[in-house]
């Protein structure tokens, strides 16, 4: 293949990375930008009370409201690697066709299909069931949707960032990558990639325990990113010769 070509090639693929990355990176910020009413509606959702009427409240409504209904069918499955938990109620206006309920018990392990319950809704969240005294709080509610947010967010800057910057450099220098060889720091960069959107997990604990939610959880983010980064300079300075050459000449993990 001629020089052109494969310089073509380069600039070809780079451009389609970099377009890639940008599109990431959006969607990362579409969910940071979410996060702040997620992180509210968390809020009202764990300080509602009973509605005052609830007779016909409406869905905006940040107030508790039981609605009866009748259990359509039971789906358990505990496996090690597919869990479902999952309760469908007779159509009703007012109330959702299926409901997870996060586990079995100590409610959804009991129930048989034709069966009333009760229902409380927050909103459009199914947030608790119960029968004959016993009830089971469910997974469908806003509590964690914030933290949870943040985190596949930061984890698609990671990704973003990698690719939008390594597809530029590819079209920028495609006729360098070409006569030079793809230089094997991009496997270092790879690997901070991913190191940082792994750091979005222990962030997520973090935050989580902390109480202070995704704030701390970008606070952790930041922190253990450059420590990620440090550490791979480290292991990236110990390489000698060819290999050792860095994707941009002025900075070698820029």
């Amino acid at each position: 293949m001629s020089l052109r070509r494969r310089t073509i090639r380069h600039r070809v693929w780079g451009a389609l990375a970099a377009l890639l990355g940008l599109a990431v990176l959006l969607v990362a910020a579409s969910g940071l930008a979410v996060v702040p009413e997620t992180a509210a509606d968390e809020r009202l959702s764990l300080q509602a009370t009973a509605c005052a009427s609830n007779s016909s409240p409406e869905p905006t409504d940040d107030c508790l409201h039981v609605r009866p209904a009748r259990v359509a069918g039971i789906v358990i499955r505990d496996e090690p690697k597919y869990e479902e938990f999952t309760l469908r109620l007779l159509k009703a206006p007012g109330l959702p066709d299926e409901i997870d309920m996060g586990s079995a018990g100590p409610l959804l392990e009991h129930l048989t299909p034709g069966e009333e319950v009760t229902v409380t809704l927050w909103r459009d969240y199914a947030v608790s069931v119960a029968r004959e005294g016993t009830v089971q709080n469910t997974a469908d509610t806003p509590e964690g949707e914030a933290v949870c947010v943040t985190a596949v967010a930061l984890a698609l800057i990671s990704a973003g960032a990698f690719l939008l910057h390594t597809g530029g450099s590819a079209f920028v220098r495609a006729r360098t990558w070409v006569g030079d060889g793809v230089p094997a720091v991009l496997v270092v960069r790879a690997k901070w990639a991913l190191g940082s959107a792994l750091c979005a997990l222990p962030a997520l604990v973090l935050g989580d325990l902390s109480g202070r939610g995704p704030v701390a959880e970008i606070v952790a983010w930041c922190v253990m990113v450059p420590l990620v980064r440090r550490y791979l300079r480290r292991q990236f300075g110990r390489v000698h010769g060819r290999h050792a050459r860095p994707l941009a000449t002025r900075s070698p993990m820029r």
